[in-house]
């Protein structure tokens, strides 16, 4: 149990989540909601709810366990076979074990949940009802807000769109579309509340350390000769890299259009790495590969999770273009920390890395892509250096724990909200010759008004189709 002043009441922190650890396999979610129970054991009272099934749809026997010091909770998940289709039907008792949890407590509590739609939300905004102020609601977007609504969804978010948007105090993005599709809801479904949106990038940790591998001014080309070597990746061409789920939305065709349009005008010699694992779709990624008589030119590696960082360092550009709009991808984030530069599209939208030059977000089309891997190449060890200094400034996990704390304090005193004048949506501005660059720790350490200083208002709305 956290320790508090004497007298004061301990704060309580609980999740509601459909999937949690140990379901690594689900993805991202999983792994940073870990995190941040795991962040908050110093200082509250923590509890997470949960359903009782894994990523592959199996039950987990052990309804009460706690991993890492996190207390765990799970309930039933009714008709498993549903979540295929997004629908987690978690039993209600999972809203009533939460609600004890809270009237036990003498505290303040936070509850914090990620899902947009179903139960689970469902009984976080309940909670925020029956207990009203006492309660500080969070959601965290995830990648979540941009999937084009059907008829079931219509129909949910006539009903009880309007109440997240009234009772959710506390909204955290990792990027600044996730921020613009924030303001869309909001504008569709009535005034925001005096809820406050806040930046709280991806981040990383568990990177391997190899100081030998780099140089002030990049990688050390004997490290990523060795590298290549071991692995069988010849030593002279531009290597180029996608690392994920083989998955359609993925947007690896969009990858192999973009490497195969840079290779025609390039004068050296390329090759571009798939790795990952996958997900009913690589049959149609060598099918590609065969079409265009690309054998020699892309490769399909299956199987690498442990030695990722591995390919992530002997690469020179990672790619990223989905298709839909999603969270910021981790993949990108782990090959900055490699010193590899990305190139990502905008549904991927990853801040800091333009302004500080460590990689270049596009408005995905085949040929902006190919002319983004070329300004990249051309300034190699420049754009290398920068991504691991921006990785160190904004993406670490220190500095993201810091600032999740210095947030939820601000929660548990009552001094979340912003002045009225205040921006809440980002939009990164050109960094100049004497720009000032603000770490992320700077923001944590309580300076609230840090981030404005390189992120601005954002004034474009999405396109209708990404919610119609």
């Amino acid at each position: 149990m956290a320790k508090q002043p004497l007298g004061e009441p301990v704060p309580l922190y609980l999740q509601l989540t459909h999937m949690y650890a140990p379901a690594w396999g689900y993805g991202g979610p999983v792994r940073l909601l870990f995190d941040y129970a795991r962040w908050m054991t110093s200082n509250s009272d923590i509890e997470v709810f949960t359903s009782d099934i894994h990523h592959d749809l199996t039950r987990i026997t052990t309804k009460s366990e706690s991993i890492s010091g996190v207390p765990i909770e799970r309930h039933k998940l009714f008709f498993p076979a549903l979540t295929r289709k997004g629908v987690y039907l978690i039993s209600p008792l999972m809203c009533v074990r939460a609600a004890q949890r809270i009237l036990s407590s003498r505290g303040p509590a936070i509850v914090h949940f990620s899902e947009l739609r179903g139960p689970v939300p469902l009984y976080a905004l309940l909670l925020k009802v029956l207990f009203g102020k006492r309660v500080t609601l969070v959601h965290s977007a995830f990648g979540s807000l941009h999937y084009k609504r059907g008829w079931r969804r219509r129909i949910y978010d006539a009903l009880f769109m309007k109440a997240f948007v009234r009772l959710v105090d506390l909204r955290l993005v990792q990027n600044g579309h996730e921020s613009e599709a924030y303001g869309e809801i909001c504008r569709e479904f009535g005034p925001k509340n005096e809820s406050k949106t806040v930046l709280l990038p991806l981040h990383v940790d568990g990177v391997p350390e190899h100081p030998a591998r780099y140089t002030e001014s990049g990688k050390n080309p004997a490290a990523v000769r060795d590298v290549r070597s071991a692995y069988n990746v010849p030593e002279e061409p531009l290597i180029f890299l996608f690392l994920g789920r083989l998955h359609p939305a993925k947007g690896i065709l969009r990858a192999m259009d973009a490497f195969l349009e840079f290779s025609r005008w390039c004068s050296r010699q390329t090759m571009l790495l798939i790795v990952g694992r996958d997900d009913g779709f690589q049959s149609n990624v060598e099918e590609y590969i065969a079409r265009n008589c690309a054998f020699d030119k892309i490769r399909v590696i299956n199987n690498v999770y442990e030695n990722r960082f591995d390919y992530y360092f002997l690469a020179d550009v990672f790619l990223g273009f989905p298709t839909i709009f999603e969270e910021t991808m981790l993949a990108s984030i782990e090959a900055l920390a490699c010193a590899t530069p990305v190139v990502v599209s905008r549904e991927a939208d990853i801040p800091y890395v333009e302004n500080e030059q460590a990689g270049l977000v596009i408005d995905f089309d085949v040929r902006r892509a190919a002319e983004a891997m070329g300004s990249i190449t051309e300034r190699l060890g420049s754009f290398q250096a920068n991504a691991r200094r921006v990785v160190a400034r904004h993406f670490n996990g220190a500095a993201a724990s810091a600032k999740f704390l210095m947030l939820f304090q601000m929660a548990k005193s009552g001094n979340l909200y912003l002045q009225a004048d205040e921006s809440t949506d980002f939009q990164p501005v050109p960094l100049g010759e004497n720009t000032s660059v603000v770490c992320t720790s700077e923001m944590a350490a309580g300076n609230d008004h840090a981030l404005s200083r390189v992120l601005g208002r954002r004034s474009s709305p999405f396109h209708d189709d990404i919610f119609g």
